[in-house]
């Protein structure tokens, strides 16, 4: 919804603004209106010796947890994973050994996923928990790299590439019930990186082209007992899901879904896939939804045949920019979103935001 702002400028008199998410307001404006969207820092922000990546983002006991590949979070010893409290930084225990790429909430816990064989010190096999004071592992873990997680029907569903979860054969996903895991069906031929739930059913992007042995390029369907294609699904890689005006959108690196031109970003109505707009120009890695606006992050530079550095807004007719958009680092782009506040929260490889210092993490409000 667009904010229309009034300003006395002297004997110039009165100057109508419109600040709308991307137009009119951006940080760039020679004269700023009192409140406006735009970006900020937190705090220093989040490094690493060498590229440094926020994977993922999720709000966690009115925190904001960010997991990725990094050693320091606001200047301090942060391994992997840190905690924002709206004024600063903090570690969560010793942190992890290695790449943290997922987080969700489950069973009033904060839930990690990625590379990583410990956490806190203790083995924890690519999943564990944090309860607010210390890791610990969910069973005997997974065997391979965990890339997504979400919860379905009272359980962790977590995706990735991998064959088994807590010694149980599970090829790409598995279910956690909060003392075992077992698998879905059979499993992906390949990689799942996304998960998301839509029409009471579990949906798994990635890389792979069965689920269950059906035939589903890169999208499928889990209902509790078996998967199901979406249509013909993808000519390549989906790695974001979300849910928008009653659709499921989905994000990637793909130029067709379910046979018609869709570039990186499609939406499924439950029969038929169809493009937003003319799409965007290159591979969209996060989705989520903000002030009724579809939210696309990725290593694109247009959306809709505009600029749009790294990051898009939807409105259901056309892409807006939200100010100058991310820049900086050798390959700069968005991972990971999060709501909270009435704000969003970026995270990814980058170190300006609109144009303001940002390492790697920033947030775009209202103010």
């Amino acid at each position: 919804m667009s904010k229309s702002r009034f300003l006395h400028i002297g004997a110039a008199g009165i100057m109508l603004f419109i600040c709308a998410l991307g137009a009119g307001c951006s940080d760039d404006n020679p004269v700023k209106p009192q409140g406006q969207w735009s970006w900020a820092p937190l705090g220093s922000g989040i490094e690493f010796s060498g590229t440094t990546f926020v994977w993922a983002l999720a709000s966690y006991n009115d925190k904001l947890f960010a997991g990725g590949q990094f050693t320091a979070a606001g200047g301090d010893s942060a391994k992997y994973v840190a905690a924002w409290d709206g004024s600063s930084w903090a570690p969560l225990g010793s942190g992890m050994n290695i790449s943290v790429n997922a987080l969700t909430v489950y069973d009033n816990k904060l839930i990690a996923g990625g590379s990583f064989v410990t956490a806190g010190g203790v083995s924890a096999n690519r999943v564990a928990a944090w309860d607010g004071s210390s890791w610990a592992p969910l069973g005997s873990g997974i065997n391979g790299q965990v890339t997504a997680l979400t919860v379905y029907d009272n359980k962790l569903i977590a995706g990735g590439s991998f064959t088994t979860a807590g010694g149980v054969s599970a090829n790409g996903v598995a279910a956690w019930d909060g003392s075992s895991w077992s698998a879905l069906g059979s499993g992906m031929d390949s990689i799942v990186s996304a998960l998301f739930v839509y029409d009471n059913k579990l949906i798994a992007g990635g890389r792979f082209s069965t689920a269950g042995g059906v035939s589903s390029n890169g999208i499928a369907a889990w209902d509790g007992s078996s998967w199901t294609s979406l249509g013909s699904g993808m000519d390549g890689n989906v790695y974001a899901l979300t849910v928008y005006a009653g659709k499921l959108i989905a994000g990637g690196w793909f130029t067709v879904a379910g046979g018609v031109s869709a570039s990186a970003v499609a939406a499924w109505n439950g029969s038929d896939w169809s493009p937003l707009g003319s799409g965007i120009s290159r591979d969209v890695d996060a989705l989520t939804v903000f002030d009724n606006k579809l939210i696309a992050g990725g290593f694109f530079t247009e959306a809709g045949g505009i600029a749009a550095n790294r990051i898009a807004a939807w409105n259901g007719t056309s892409w807006a920019t939200l100010g100058v958009g991310l820049s900086g680092q050798n390959y700069p782009a968005v991972y990971g979103f999060a709501v909270m506040d009435n704000k969003l929260f970026v995270g990814g490889t980058f170190d300006t935001a609109g144009v303001v210092a940002a390492n790697n993490i920033a947030v775009w409000s209202f103010r």
